[in-house]
């Protein structure tokens, strides 16, 4: 829609742009723009040709405005989930491009709904619980690396640790849980899978050694190994963890998917006792969220996750915090 924009107001400006120059113009390819002129034509009914003598196109007779894209219902919700989540991307770089990416869509909304964006921007709020800041940069290099299959050099400073160190890694693929962006790829000094969060990430090179990724890996059947992130145990068994929510937290997690392999039992008529089931490598990881629903949930198993709840409740119930 935006390249259609600009090749209407070239048109617009005379001159008769042709395929070459508009492609030029567009930092596309020739047969991008010839699409596009298709499009116009045949789809938007606009009167385009291409003038023989003058080496270019032109409109036969006057246009005053592009037809605007109607938005249904659909990508009005689309539009206005996207154009939220670029407030992640607050104070970088990325802010600024993206932004003007969104100039003509939020143009084309602006006259369909008849609304300035000022009131657009004031009728959505997003708010997003512990989101993490990646640093543009190193997103983009990781996934150059990731992308072209290239070893990727990156400065890591681990929880606890005094200062970064550099990890040798083969990118297999970019995931974003819970607001924070982590990279998994083939550690090479210590021959294993690992995730890394990009927040910790100081600096990354991009390496002319390349590398294939395993056939059998998959990136998101990875992260469903794991509540949250951390799935770094390769080939362990999946357990079932089973936890029992009641009263409002029953009923939060009757309108809410906190995994894929989530499973959902009602335990009785009302809806006020529920039974929630997740595949997960790691069990214990699980702990935290139990931990925030407090007396509204129940570890039923496994009994890891079950003595690891009873110890830190203890532990808090401690005053003297040993």
């Amino acid at each position: 829609m935006h390249r259609i924009q600009l090749i209407h107001a070239a048109l617009k400006e005379g001159g008769f742009p042709n395929c070459r120059t508009l492609a030029e113009r567009l930092e596309v390819t020739d047969k991008t723009v010839q699409r596009d002129i298709s499009f116009m034509r045949d789809e938007l009914g606009l009167p385009l040709e291409y003038d023989r003598s003058m080496h270019g196109y032109t409109y036969t007779s006057g246009v005053d405005e592009c037809p605007s894209f109607g938005l249904g219902a659909k990508e009005l919700a689309g539009y206005l989930h996207a154009r939220e989540a670029i407030s992640a991307l607050s104070g970088t770089a990325l802010e600024e491009s993206m932004r003007d990416l969104f100039s003509t869509l939020n143009h084309m909304v602006e006259r369909q709904f008849d609304i300035s964006g000022d009131d657009v921007e004031a009728s959505i709020t997003r708010r997003a619980s512990g989101v993490a800041k990646a640093d543009p940069e190193t997103f983009g290099r990781l996934a150059e690396a990731l992308l072209r299959r290239r070893e990727a050099t990156l400065f890591y400073h681990k929880i606890g640790a005094e200062r970064s160190e550099p990890r040798r890694i083969r990118p297999y693929h970019l995931g974003e849980v819970e607001g924070c962006w982590y990279v998994i790829g083939h550690d090479l000094q210590r021959e294993a899978l690992r995730t890394f969060a990009l927040p910790r990430v100081s600096r990354v090179r991009v390496e002319a050694v390349g590398f294939d990724k395993p056939a059998d890996f998959d990136g998101a059947a990875y992260l469903e190994r794991s509540f949250s992130v951390w799935s770094d145990e390769e080939g362990k068994a999946l357990q079932q963890v089973r936890v029992e929510l009641r009263g409002y937290a029953a009923r939060m997690a009757q309108e809410r998917r906190w995994h894929p392999t989530q499973e959902l039992k009602r335990l009785d008529a009302a809806g006020e006792r529920v039974e929630l089931r997740f595949m997960l490598s790691r069990p214990e990881e699980l702990f935290r969220w139990v931990l925030s629903w407090g007396s509204k949930a129940r570890v039923i198993g496994p009994d890891v996750l079950k003595q690891r709840v009873v110890r830190e409740l203890a532990r808090m119930g401690d005053e003297s915090g040993a």
